[in-house]
């Protein structure tokens, strides 16, 4: 009698068994099939609907594998390792698809009036071409003046494309430094610093690279009165929320 040695449904043999087999022997047979789909199908202990959907995890997992968590109302993967799981959809409402993380580097001393790139920046591979974008900055900013002029010394940034071309959407010339000098004289200097955190919001449509893939976001800034003084970022991080709403 053919019967072949098989432990989950891709090791059975459709061949199997041949029509010359004795119909006495069947049961060696069905008995395989049962074992094969139990192992293969740990967990059917329900309708199955292709991802495992209760309220608690299956007890036996393995990468790749789907789960529908009832109790949450979140679509989860089992991670590569097989040691947790990854948290793809909500069913209910926003959906948060996906997050990119960047620390930033320190730029160097900016003292220009025209807007140049900071060198801060995050590239996001977005997932969907529906979804919205929020781009989080966090960053610790040093200041120095000398007051050439007696007047206020004044930064100011954006959120941009690599070209320094403001994102469609946002505000322009969001004000991160003021200081003013105030009957000191020239050649006084000031040194100062503090935190600074901003979130914008990008729609689909407004994506710099496009609605989907790619899409990488740079911070500009500009001086007002660039002879009394300059910024340096000295660090920070920078974030993309991608949400599906």
């Amino acid at each position: 009698m053919a019967l072949e040695s098989a432990s989950f449904i891709s090791g059975l043999v459709s061949a199997n068994p041949p029509g010359t087999d004795a119909i006495s022997q069947g049961d060696d047979h069905l008995r395989l099939i049962k074992t094969v789909l139990k192992a293969s199908l740990p967990n059917a202990d329900a309708a199955i609907n292709g991802i495992h959907t209760k309220a608690t995890a299956p007890s036996s997992t393995s990468a790749g594998q789907l789960w529908f968590d009832t109790t949450n109302n979140l679509v989860k993967i089992r991670n590569e390792a097989d040691d947790g799981w990854i948290i793809l959809l909500a069913s209910e409402g926003s959906r948060l698809l996906k997050s990119t993380h960047a620390i930033q580097s320190a730029s160097s001393y900016m003292r220009t009036e025209t807007y140049s790139d900071s060198g801060f920046s995050i590239t996001h591979n977005k997932l969907s071409t529906s979804s919205t974008l929020y781009v989080q900055l966090n960053m610790y900013v040093q200041m120095a003046f000398n007051f050439e002029n007696e007047t206020n010394c004044e930064s100011f940034i954006r959120l941009a494309n690599t070209a320094g071309t403001l994102i469609v959407g946002t505000t322009d010339d969001l004000q991160i430094v003021f200081t003013e000098d105030v009957g000191e004289g020239t050649g006084v200097t000031w040194d100062n610093g503090h935190g600074w955190g901003r979130i914008w919001k990008v729609t689909s449509a407004n994506c710099p690279d496009g609605t989907s893939g790619n899409n990488t976001f740079d911070i500009w800034q500009k001086m007002n009165e660039s002879d009394d003084g300059g910024v340096t970022f000295k660090n920070g991080t920078m974030m993309v929320w991608e949400i599906e709403e």
